[in-house]
């Protein structure tokens, strides 16, 4: 039971934490072979990134810049750090931010984070402490 307070309670603190706008989308080019079930999309560039759950479409081919990665990754850390003792913050942080890099500009975390349910749980069981 504490441990799903403790869950719920991380998605409460994230959600509210981030900030909101109305986002922008591009086309992508959708590759329909599945690895391990999961979809993936194929970037101009040739970079496999995994399909986003809800339809969302790439914003930037290259992912965010290093200085927004870390600035996010450095703000997303601070938010779940009340549950450090559930999760690891740096893990989980990296793991999300690097999946929604490519479909949401750093501003729309708080709706990528709604959005995404199945990245957040993938990302919450790879940064469990043991």
């Amino acid at each position: 039971m504490r441990f799903i307070y403790k869950y719920c309670l991380m998605l409460v603190l994230l959600m509210g934490v981030f900030a909101c706008t109305q986002q922008n989308q591009s086309n992508t080019t959708e590759n329909q072979a599945a690895d391990n079930g999961l979809e993936y999309v194929t970037l101009s560039s040739g970079k496999k990134v995994l399909k986003a759950e809800k339809g969302v479409t790439v914003v930037n081919q290259t992912g965010w810049t290093n200085e927004q990665m870390g600035f996010q990754q450095d703000y997303c850390e601070q938010s779940v750090a009340s549950v450090a003792e559930v999760i690891h913050p740096a893990k989980f942080c990296s793991c999300f931010l690097s999946k929604i890099q490519y479909y949401y500009n750093p501003i729309f975390i708080k709706e990528a984070y709604a959005d995404q349910q199945m990245w957040n749980q993938m990302c919450y069981e790879e940064a469990l402490v043991e």
